[in-house]
């Protein structure tokens, strides 16, 4: 059974990963060795990101907004010199707000193959 927290490591985290590897190279004009250094990936992943081959999931930047409004705003962090421990901070808000909608707790049923009146995460009426 696919876990909310293996949603987040093979779906989520790679696609911010992507969208913020692309907003540094094609807006902000940087290198991919800069890329992956700042985001603490390899180049090669950098060069997935960039052709679009890995990471990216099209469905989940369109039900999660916040993913690109997450991403320009740190992008331009980053490019200012902001330090990894703000990375680290920005995304794991950013990761705690998402999974804590319907939205993605609807996502994860159906990617999960749950039963569609699965209250787990949610005893309570989650945030729409």
């Amino acid at each position: 059974m696919l876990q909310p927290f293996e949603v987040v490591t093979a779906k989520l985290l790679p696609t911010i990963r992507s969208r913020l590897a692309q907003v540094l190279l094609e807006e902000y004009h940087m290198r991919q060795v800069d890329v992956a250094r700042h985001l603490g990936i390899t180049q090669a992943a950098v060069s997935h990101y960039k052709t679009a081959s890995r990471g990216i999931d099209p469905e989940l930047v369109k039900l999660f907004p916040e993913i690109d409004a997450y991403v320009r705003d740190m992008a331009g962090k980053i490019a200012d010199g902001a330090p990894r421990t703000e990375q680290v901070l920005g995304l794991n808000n950013l990761v705690d707000r998402l999974m804590n909608t319907q939205r993605f707790c609807e996502y994860h049923k159906r990617i999960a193959a749950l039963d569609p009146g699965c209250n787990i995460c949610f005893p309570m009426p989650p945030k729409p």
